[in-house]
């Protein structure tokens, strides 16, 4: 009796579970950000729903199929080595404007901010740059039927908050003409927002009355761009995003928005019906990525004849983007179809989606559909069990999982459903499982026995950890001893004047890549990149009892890394600037609880550590620069090395950082003790001579050592680069200073570091 009713309530609960998941993916899109905590609640269905759906809608694209109708003009690497910045100059797009009127797409849709105005001479000529461009869009709309968008920013209302000084107090009066048609009552409007000063068009090109179109996106709560903002709700008045108004343009169709009688947002098209979310988004039905659409080089354009045949073929009569694919000029989205995709592709994609008519059903009949689809499914699977036949059972769960798959990839999905089908098949599969695991538990309750049955489901291992423990093991928010790991390269804003965006994102990739690779080769975790920082950490998500001595083993390599680095761009054809061939890298590194887990915000989060052991690892990297040295290390994490004669060191100083209040033995980490010259051995021996003296008050003993060491200073690094000063010249300084005003007598060896 309690066997059966264990059975029934655990069906009960799995099928209950995968229902309400089902209506919570579908509810969850309906959520903004600032609604966090309920966000929170229900975005869990999400994450295992929509990466199956990406995966199945991706099986049912066409990867030849192309729109011709939709052509992106891009700025591509060859047009900005062509033109010679970004930007480009607005020259180059008056001389673009008007060259296009010789091919006649039909509208024109710039994926580009027009803000700031360029800088001009007045002498040069007797208008602005932005009164050019304006009167070169004036030409291009004044021949034919022809249309140019620019794009503008919306911001969505969070947390109560309003219009701020970033925002129009008032829709901006160009707005007003671009405004939809729209049936929806007071008090039952769209989610708010209001227009971005930052990215409203600069006022001459207003005077042009080109199209304006808000350019809003934001991704779903695992990070990937699923959902486009087709409309914007400013005061009550709606406006169409990019791509909604390309679409417009090109058609002359005039949607309007109205909301149904159960409360539904409709965007009705004189074709078909489009269902959004309470913020005016929909479900972008995919083409593709970039295969799926003509691209022409700007460069090209610009450099084509005027009755250029094939050019004239592309572009005529169809809608034209404009959009950034050079890398590192454009803003990648993570999107189903492709991981890196230019964001101008998901604009393009929703163009497409409103030409062909191609609309999900209505949540709703997606909703009731699966439900329909979880409940024939699993009672067929329960009343196959009841007859007592494992084989059988075995039989129908893939039969049913793999049917039902099949059906939605070649049928539904491409129908416009849009299934959950993850806990479809999690209520067939978790019910058959689950009285699997029941017979099994009746037939034996040894842990063997179990352990047999669970097999089949996840790792032995995981299996053996669980048992022992008594829970699952769960990553994240734990806190322990472990080492942080910061790097920076010295002087870097001087690589910003002196090389080309190119050639530093070039030299970047190839820096950043040769020391990652050492980070990972010694189990090291990679926090995160900013800019020419390395952040990481040693221990942490896998235990690692040699975490110390595996950081100080990465330092020492990494220096010798960047010696080979330095060396090759020395000899590199590309003859790289003096900055580069002397390139410097410090690094910091402590040892003490830091804390590790997903931080972050409900919706984007990081796996990083924080701590105030994190803080002092990237104050002793700061510090590093005022003793010449670059690899610094507390004496927490020398006390910590399972074997420090691995390395060369010394004792740097005993000091209290800034913006702490205990004071913290440093170190520097020289080399690793393989085939060491003479000379750094003197050093290390001398030095600590001095730095016996020093201690000791003795300040001309110390002056005569540091003296002698400063000539041997040179031979830390094996190409003999040349260091603004060492901690010799530091400890010279030091001791004269203290023989001028020598400290109190119970002085303990403490410097008070008063400067990063």
């Amino acid at each position: 009796m309690w066997t059966t009713f264990v059975r029934i309530f655990g069906i009960f609960i799995i099928i209950t579970f995968s229902a309400a998941s089902i209506f919570f993916s579908l509810a969850e899109r309906d959520l903004a950000k600032s609604d966090s905590t309920l966000k929170k609640l229900t975005s869990y269905p999400s994450f295992f729903e929509d990466r199956f759906y990406d995966i199945r809608m991706r099986k049912t694209l066409d990867k030849n199929k192309v729109d011709k109708r939709i052509v992106l003009a891009a700025i591509d690497e060859p047009t900005l080595e062509a033109y010679g910045q970004w930007p480009l100059p607005r020259k180059v797009w008056v001389d673009f404007l008007d060259k296009l009127q010789k091919f006649n797409p039909k509208v024109l849709a710039f994926d580009v901010f027009f803000v700031e105005p360029e800088k001009w001479c007045t002498e040069d000529g007797k208008f602005s740059p932005e009164h050019n461009f304006s009167k070169a869009i004036e030409r291009f709309q004044a021949s034919g039927n022809r249309k140019v968008i620019l794009p503008y920013s919306l911001n969505i209302y969070r947390y109560g908050e309003y219009v701020t000084d970033r925002e129009f107090k008032e829709i901006p009066e160009e707005l007003y003409e671009f405004m939809l048609s729209s049936n929806i009552s007071e008090g039952n409007s769209l989610k708010k927002m209001s227009v971005s000063k930052n990215a409203w068009p600069h006022p001459d090109l207003l005077t042009s009355m080109p199209g304006l179109s808000h350019i809003e996106a934001t991704e779903d709560s695992d990070g990937i761009y699923r959902h486009y903002f087709m409309v914007g709700n400013v005061d009550d008045l709606y406006f169409p995003s990019f791509g909604l108004q390309s679409y417009q343009m090109y058609t002359d169709d005039s949607p309007q928005l109205i909301r149904n009688n159960i409360g539904e947002a409709i965007l009705k098209f004189k074709d078909g019906e489009m269902k959004l979310n309470q913020l005016g988004q929909t479900k972008v039905r995919w083409i593709g990525g970039i295969e799926s659409f003509p691209q022409v080089s700007i460069k090209d354009i610009l450099q084509a004849e005027d009755d250029d045949p094939i050019m004239k073929e592309l572009l005529e009569n169809n809608i034209l983007f404009v959009g950034s694919t050079a890398y590192g000029a454009h803003d990648l989205r993570h999107t189903p179809v492709d991981p890196q995709l230019p964001g101008i592709f998901l604009h393009m994609n929703v163009v497409h989606m409103l030409l062909e008519g191609n609309f999900f059903k209505s949540i709703e009949d997606s909703t009731l559909f699966s439900w329909w689809i979880l409940m024939a499914g699993t009672l067929l699977m329960i009343i196959t069990q009841l007859l007592g036949k494992p084989m059988l059972d075995v039989t129908l769960v893939c039969i049913l999982s793999f049917g039902i798959y099949f059906a939605d990839v070649y049928y539904l999905t491409p129908k416009g459903f849009e299934i959950k089908l993850f806990f479809c098949l999690f209520s067939i599969i978790a019910s058959y499982s689950w009285n699997t695991f029941l017979n099994f538990h009746l037939s034996n309750k040894d842990r063997a026995f179990l352990k047999g049955a669970f097999e089949n489901y996840i790792s032995p291992e995981l299996i053996d950890e669980m048992y022992e423990k008594g829970e699952p093991p769960k990553l994240g928010g734990d806190s322990d001893i472990l080492t942080a790991y910061f790097t920076d390269i010295e002087s870097f804003s001087t690589f910003s004047e002196q090389l080309s965006p190119s050639e530093l994102v070039e030299l970047l990739n190839e820096y950043l890549t040769a020391m990652t690779d050492i980070l990972l080769d010694e189990r090291g975790t990679l926090d995160k990149y900013e800019g020419d920082a390395i952040i990481a950490f040693f221990g942490a998500p896998m235990p690692l009892k040699d975490h110390a001595q595996r950081a100080c083993r990465v330092a020492a390599m990494m220096q010798l890394r960047l010696t080979e680095l330095r060396s090759n761009w020395q000899q590199d054809e590309k003859n790289w600037p003096d900055v580069v061939k002397n390139m410097k890298m410090r690094i910091g590194i402590n040892t003490g609880e830091i804390v590790t887990g997903n931080m972050g915000s409900t919706q984007r989060m990081n796996y990083t550590m924080i701590g105030d052991s994190v803080n002092l690892a990237a104050r002793l990297e700061e510090a590093a620069k005022q003793y010449g040295i670059y690899i610094q290390i507390s004496g927490q994490t020398l006390d910590e090395l399972n074997n420090p004669d691995e390395f060369i060191y010394r004792k740097i100083d005993k000091i209290r950082v800034v913006g702490k209040s205990e004071p913290v033995e440093t170190y520097e980490i020289i080399t690793l003790n393989l085939d060491v010259d003479s000379k750094i051995t003197e050093l290390v021996d001398k030095f600590n001579q001095g730095l016996t003296f020093y201690e000791a008050k003795q300040w001309d003993r110390a002056i005569e050592i540091f003296e002698e060491t400063i000539q041997l200073e040179q031979y830390r690094f094996s190409d003999q680069v040349i260091t603004k000063t060492s901690p010799s010249e530091v400890y010279i300084e030091r001791c004269l200073e203290f023989k001028e005003n020598p400290p109190p007598e119970d002085w303990d060896g403490v410097y008070i570091l008063t400067k990063k």
